[in-house]
């Protein structure tokens, strides 16, 4: 059911109670009055979608209240009432603004008919200027959305409003560390200094009341502001907030023209462009913070590689003349002795497994490793392993179980690499599994490429934690309650880089 809301003018009672029955019992919201000067009256004090007036009135005709009224409300809808229907009298009433004519005699159809029909010409009217509108935004969302520079932004949006609404002056107003920075086309402008206090209280008073404003030179519309538009060299001037989606206001947008006053479909549009200019700015600041951050986090990460690097160097040197003398040493010496310098040697041996660890890591990751491509049967590789393995996996009563096929195709690879890449799997299952454990390592092909599995018997990796294993230096276990050695360098930050390193070189061949 109709919700519009309609005033009737009409200096005849029955006329004035007639209509307002008709309507009413068609739902639409009817007020009536007897004269234009009051009709007048009540446009001023509420909004009305549609006026129904009789041209012949005493005092304030039908024509002469219309025209004042669409002065009053320039969206309102005006349909006349007339028993002296001419065409000099139609002429006269479109140009004054009158959408619709209904002849008396009428029946209530032909009323309601009227009526609907004026309604429905409008709500196609503003349909149609907010479908043409679509085409300038989504360029302007394209254009927009694409700039994520914070400084270049207020000039592109200056740039699309001025050409969309064809305005002469445009002002860019946008918070930034709490002050108010203008952003203004110097050439259209004039003196930047320019009634710019007068601009201020004008963007201020946008952007605290989140309202748009329109300006024409030698009207009263806003109290303060009357002599802007002439400060301004402009004869009308129009401002709207560019308001965040959290409600927060981020600046304001002002525009101006010389002589032509701003279309009907301009308010629509520019309201519309200002919620996507601020969505624009807002995500401006977004990428600009997260920029920022990750610049900070990736210069962190190189200072953090750089004393992974010169680190492990420098303890190069000392552990080689630590293992060097502990074996001579461990020659010349019997009984306990020799006992304690196995001890010293075994764990010279893994600080030295660790630095080559972090060694490996910082090669692979600035590309100084090199790959040498050779054909190796995996196999014969893994068998190699596993005996460089076996004390480990001894000293905890596991069980390995490989399954190879022996017709394997031999693999195009790097054979240090690949010695790598086990090593990591393995080593890492046999330090979480339990004592008398089972680990599997299986192999097969899937197209061009061979797969390898480890599978082990321990208590694997809780889900929450998976997406964290690439991290280098990530551990599931807190650093200061873990049990299990190492510093979380060998399982997946090599072995993935390694990998990727492979198949890199095989997309090449």
């Amino acid at each position: 059911m109709a919700q519009e809301s309609i005033l009737i003018v009409d200096d005849e009672p029955d006329v004035l109670d007639l209509c307002q029955h008709i309507l009413t019992a068609e739902g639409y919201q009817v007020e009536i009055v007897h004269t234009g000067y009051d009709a007048l009256e009540r446009v001023g004090q509420k909004s009305f979608d549609l006026l129904l007036t009789d041209i012949r009135m005493p005092g304030m005709g039908g024509l002469e209240t219309a025209q004042a009224v669409k002065e009053i409300n320039p969206g309102i809808i005006c349909v006349t009432m007339t028993g002296y229907s001419t065409m000099t009298t139609a002429i006269e009433a479109l140009r004054l603004g009158v959408d619709e004519f209904v002849i008396k005699p009428f029946s209530p159809t032909e009323l309601s008919m009227s009526i609907a029909k004026a309604l429905e010409k409008e709500r196609l009217h503003k349909e149609n200027i907010r479908l043409r509108s679509l085409i300038p935004l989504f360029e302007f969302n394209k254009t927009l959305l694409s700039t994520v520079e914070v400084d270049a932004l207020p000039q592109q949006v200056l740039r699309l409003a001025r050409e969309e609404t064809r305005a002469d002056l445009g002002i860019v107003f946008l918070i930034e560390a709490g002050q108010i920075s203008e952003h203004i086309d110097p050439y259209l402008l004039g003196k930047d200094g320019q009634a710019r206090s007068l601009r201020l209280e004008l963007a201020n008073w946008i952007m605290k009341h989140q309202q748009y404003v329109s300006l024409h030179q030698g009207e009263q519309a806003l109290e303060g502001f009357e002599n802007l538009p002439e400060l301004l060299d402009v004869e009308y001037l129009v401002g709207l907030p560019l308001v965040a989606k959290e409600g927060q206001s981020l600046g304001a947008l002002v525009l101006g023209k010389r002589s032509a006053p701003f279309a009907s479909g301009d308010s629509e549009f520019l309201q519309v462009m200002g919620g996507q200019a601020a969505i624009a700015i807002e995500n401006a600041h977004l990428f600009q913070k997260i920029q920022q951050a990750y610049d900070e986090l990736k210069e962190l990460d190189h200072l953090k590689s750089e004393f992974i690097n010169i680190a492990a160097h420098e303890l190069r040197t000392p552990l080689a003349i630590l293992i060097g003398y502990a074996s001579v040493m461990a020659e010349e010496s019997t009984g306990m002795d020799r006992d304690r310098i196995d001890i010293i040697t075994r764990n010279a041996m893994r600080l030295s497994v660790l630095v080559d660890d972090m060694l490996n890591l910082s090669y692979l990751e600035t590309g100084q490793a090199q790959l040498k491509i050779e054909e190796v049967v995996l196999r014969d590789v893994v068998q190699e392993v596993l005996l460089d393995m076996q004390a480990m996996a001894d000293e905890k009563s596991l069980h390995i179980d490989v399954n190879i096929s022996t017709r394997f195709p031999p693999l195009e690879t790097d054979r240090q690499k690949l010695d790598l890449i086990l090593m990591n799997l393995l080593s890492n299952a046999i330090k979480f599994t339990p004592e008398g454990g089972h680990i599997s390592l299986k192999a097969w092909r899937h197209r061009d490429k061979a797969r390898v599995a480890v599978s082990d018997s321990g208590v694997g990796i809780p889900p929450k934690e998976r997406d964290r294993i690439f991290e280098r230096f990530y551990q599931v276990e807190d650093s200061l309650t873990r049990q299990q050695g190492g510093i979380g360098l060998g399982l997946i930050a090599i072995t993935a880089i390694i990998v990727a390193m492979l198949d890199a070189v095989n997309e090449d061949r």
